[in-house]
């Protein structure tokens, strides 16, 4: 190759675009404002135990994954804003990103401590409660 072609090569790899992913406020945000969350899921979310989890990815293995694309950026209001930072506080884990619905959300963090080591494309295809139960 040469030093034209390389720095044709060089110009075309600068161009590729890089896909900005949502912030893990953004995403709780979107959760939060879709299914009207507020203080009663986190009083549900203070109270899970992992018995509770276990009862909730039992009665939910057969549940489709729900379609859910989450906001590039969420403006709340300061009682949104309230929750998505208690559901932060209590859900700090990596799985939280791939939680599509509040039934997701409760259930990430029991899976993480299950199962540490799942693929990105399991958990973003496959419903967390199904993935709770498989091996």
């Amino acid at each position: 190759m040469n030093l034209k072609d390389a720095w044709r090569q060089k110009q075309r790899r600068g161009r590729e675009k890089e896909y900005f992913s949502p912030s893990r406020f953004s995403h709780v945000g979107g959760l939060v404002r879709r299914y009207h969350l507020g203080e009663d899921f986190c009083q549900v979310l203070k109270n899970m135990t992992a018995e509770r989890a276990e009862k909730l990815a039992w009665d939910d293995r057969s549940a489709a994954k729900v379609p859910y694309e989450p906001p590039l950026f969420f403006l709340a209001t300061p009682e949104e804003f309230q929750v998505i930072q208690e559901i932060l506080s209590g859900l700090d884990n990596p799985y939280l990103r791939w939680a599509h619905s509040p039934e997701e959300m409760l259930l990430s963090r029991a899976l993480w401590r299950r199962r540490p080591g799942l693929e990105p494309e399991e958990l973003a295809t496959r419903h967390l409660a199904a993935l709770f139960w498989s091996d």
